[in-house]
């Protein structure tokens, strides 16, 4: 099919022919590597018509109801691929309409005959939502390795993505190795590979033409040889309607997963790590408890229930750490969980208070998660310990606001209101003030009015 095509565009000699049909194992590649419609387009006798001589599409995210080789690309629909031709230079991100009258964005890349004269071109295609993830898959994977000759295009193909690649002829024998498939089978006692036939190189018992005829079957597999761990894609791919033939996709990820082993091991240690501090702080809080219900002074009695607080608030944070496992948390999280104990277990029942969190969702980390819990439990417990003294009802309202360098707490109360500076020397706002600025190297901002309620906002840094 693809030989036919080329022929009918008449444009091309038979050894570019020959180029374009190897370039076909090429863009197939790239389709599966990027999961994109990759296409190879040769000019024609007409100059502003082209011929979709191949296309490879992705198994799941094709922007194609059917294989659209054979059908022509207009200038007027697809600029930048006459541009390529003419000019020989690359064309990134150009806009343009398909055979199926959608919008998309395209990718394209000159191919060179021994003559330095463009015979070919591929084209990557893309819709507006895949752009950000293209751009990093590309620059990662593809970037700038097509242009050239087809022998060299090829390995720089290969060498590019870092993975062992293997050509295999319709007979199922090996006529092309990168320098990466080449290295990883010396280490396996296989000195060479071109030659050599697919069952003596493939990892399992599987005959050729059985991948020819179940490819799924054997698309991508993991396989355990040795002291690797290997990743083995077959991709089948048509030279005509007759003939087709595998290419072995090899990835080493032997490193990879011994270190998901090794993040496993430090996952699990870190939980019984946060898991043992919370039981232990949970053991001060409940001799203290202790301690409390002995003690006959109001004012001794209070301290010790603050004191409490101030423990389980730090102990929450662990809480949630020791369940999972990373070094991070959700700030929104961990507020909400210290917010609805603290009044469920301290605040008067009888007394209407309501409390609202709201604002962004972000994870900072676990010693600016203890200082930031801390600080609104002081907060909290001041608010609703004097904020509402003669009042029946009142509302808490705690905000979050993420900044570049910089983020935000608010929390407010419409309760009686406080003289600030009467309360500066206040342990509660002793603890506040030398969190916020020792710990989390923020400012601390204090408002008030009588009747009208208290606003606190404290800042940290990302």
């Amino acid at each position: 099919m693809l030989k036919l095509l080329c022929k009918i565009c008449a444009t091309l000699t038979p050894s570019d022919i020959d180029i374009v049909e190897q370039m076909s194992n090429v863009a197939t590649i790239l389709s599966n590597i990027l999961d994109m419609d990759v296409f190879l387009d040769c000019p024609t006798k007409k100059e502003d018509e082209a011929m979709v001589v191949f296309h490879a599409r992705p198994e799941k995210n094709s922007l194609y109801s059917k294989d659209i080789s054979g059908e022509i690309a207009y200038r007027f629909n697809e600029p930048a691929v006459f541009r390529t031709f003419e000019t020989g230079l690359p064309s990134r991100n150009y806009k343009a309409v398909t055979q199926e009258k959608a919008n998309v964005l395209q990718n394209i890349l000159p191919i060179f005959n021994a003559l330095d004269e463009v015979i070919c071109v591929i084209i990557i295609e893309y819709s507006e939502q895949q752009k950000e993830f293209f751009e990093k898959e590309y620059n990662k994977k593809a970037a700038g390795i097509l242009i050239g000759q087809i022998d060299s295009l090829k390995d720089r193909v290969t060498e590019y993505i870092n993975d062992g690649i293997i050509i295999f002829n319709k007979n199922g024998y090996a006529t092309y190795a990168n320098k990466v498939a080449k290295i990883l089978y010396e280490k396996l006692g296989v000195p060479s590979i071109v030659g050599q036939s697919f069952e003596n190189l493939y990892f399992e018992r599987a005959k050729y033409s059985a991948i020819i005829e179940t490819p799924n079957k054997y698309k991508q597999k993991e396989v355990r040889i040795f002291d690797f761990i290997l990743n083995v894609q077959c991709l089948v791919s048509k030279i005509n309607e007759d003939v087709k033939r595998v290419t072995l996709i090899i990835k080493d990820i032997t490193e990879e997963k011994k270190y998901e082993e090794e993040l496993k091991i430090k996952t699990v240690f870190i939980k019984e790590i946060h898991h043992r501090v919370k039981n232990n702080l949970q053991t001060v809080a409940s001799l203290l408890r202790i301690q409390k219900r002995r003690v006959k002074n109001i004012e001794t009695k209070k301290i010790l229930d603050e004191t409490i607080n101030r423990i389980l608030s730090i102990a929450i944070t662990h809480e949630i750490l020791s369940a999972t496992g990373i070094d991070t948390i959700s700030i929104k999280h961990i507020l909400e969980i210290l917010c609805q104990n603290y009044f469920k277990n301290n605040v008067d029942k009888s007394k209407k208070i309501e409390f609202n969190i709201e604002g962004d969702e972000f994870s900072i980390s676990s010693d600016q998660a203890t200082s930031v819990a801390l600080v609104v439990n002081e907060i909290v417990q001041n608010a609703t310990e004097h904020a509402f003294i003669t009042r029946d009802s009142g509302k808490v309202e705690i905000k979050i606001l993420k900044g570049e360098k910089f983020s935000k707490i608010k929390i407010s109360d419409n309760g009686v209101g406080m003289e600030v500076n009467k309360e500066t020397d206040s342990m509660g706002l002793l603890i506040i003030s030398s969190l916020v600025k020792d710990k989390l190297k923020g400012n601390l901002e204090i408002r008030s009015k009588k009747d009208k309620g208290t606003t606190i906002e404290f800042d940290f840094k990302n």
